[in-house]
């Protein structure tokens, strides 16, 4: 009973959309590129949402002659 209790008061919480992970990310790069919400169509969430997926794959390989194989090595941004 008290999970039901906690999970109530975890929905009656209301969040703004920028206060979650994803929304925070697209509130960011609405910023970024100057645009509002207004502006939000599907393709632009879908093309959002899959830079939100990828953002931890900014690098590159590079030939480890130590481990010979190649080795992803994050870019710095």
């Amino acid at each position: 009973m008290s999970g039901e209790k906690s999970g109530k008061r975890f929905l009656d919480r209301k969040r703004s959309w920028k206060e979650r992970n994803l929304g925070r990310y697209i509130h960011q790069r609405l910023k970024e590129e100057n645009l509002t919400r207004n502006d939000l169509d599907e393709s632009t969430i879908n093309f959002f949402f899959q830079q939100f997926k990828t953002r931890g794959c900014a690098g590159h390989s590079e030939w480890s002659e130590r481990f010979q194989r190649n080795i992803w090595i994050e870019d710095d941004e």
